[in-house]
C-alpha cells in the first residue's frame, strides 16, 4: 500500500510489504508537515497527543517510551510517571520484560511484533498500519495473551505507536 502525506501529498513509501495492491493509497503525515502543524498551532506536544482519539505512545530509538496520551494511559491503567522513561515491555507489562534480562534482552524479544514494528519504523522510516500483534501480559498473579492491532509512524526522531484495537 502506497503511503502519502495527507497534508502536502509527498510520497512517503509503502506501509506494508504483503500482497496488498501498490495502487491503494493510505495517508500519514511527513516529518516536515508534522513539525509545522504542531509549531504553527503553538500547542505543546502532550496537549496535541491528548487530543487524539486513539491510544498513542511516543517511543524513541532505544525502545524507551517518552510519553503517552491520555487514552493510552487510561488503557494501560498508568499515569505519566509510570510510563515516561520506561522500556515498552515494562509499560505494557510484558511477561518477558519481568525476566532478569529485562525488556529487549530475552530470546522472546526477537519475536515481539510490537518491538520489531516500532524498531523497523525507527530504522527505515517506513510506517506500518494495523499490524496484528500479541502481548504476553503479566500482572500480579495473572498471565494472558492480549491481541492488538498496531500502527507506527516515524516523526522526526521518534515513532508514534498507535493502538488501533485491543482484543479479539
Amino acid at each position: 500500500m502506497r503511503q502519502v502525506c495527507a497534508w502536502c501529498g509527498k510520497e512517503m513509501g509503502h506501509s506494508s510489504t504483503d500482497s496488498e495492491s501498490r495502487k491503494t493509497i493510505t495517508h500519514g503525515i511527513c516529518d516536515s508537515c508534522a513539525y509545522h502543524i504542531i509549531a504553527q498551532a503553538g500547542m505543546p506536544l502532550q496537549e496535541f497527543l491528548d487530543g487524539l482519539q486513539t491510544p498513542v505512545l511516543v517511543v524513541n530509538g532505544d525502545g524507551i517510551v517518552e510519553t503517552a496520551n491520555v487514552q493510552a494511559r487510561d488503557m494501560l491503567h498508568r499515569d505519566q510517571s509510570q510510563i515516561a522513561g520506561q522500556k515498552g515491555g515494562n509499560v505494557f507489562e510484558c511477561a518477558y520484560a519481568q525476566l532478569p534480562q529485562g525488556c529487549g534482552n530475552t530470546i522472546h524479544c526477537t519475536g515481539c511484533t510490537i518491538r520489531r514494528t516500532v524498531m523497523h519504523s525507527h530504522e527505515t522510516g517506513q510506517s506500518h498500519t494495523r499490524v496484528p500483534a500479541v502481548l504476553n501480559w503479566e500482572h500480579a498473579d495473572e498471565t494472558r495473551q492480549i491481541p492488538f492491532l498496531i500502527s507506527t509512524e516515524k516523526v522526526q526522531d521518534v515513532v508514534l505507536l498507535r493502538i488501533d484495537r485491543v482484543g479479539e
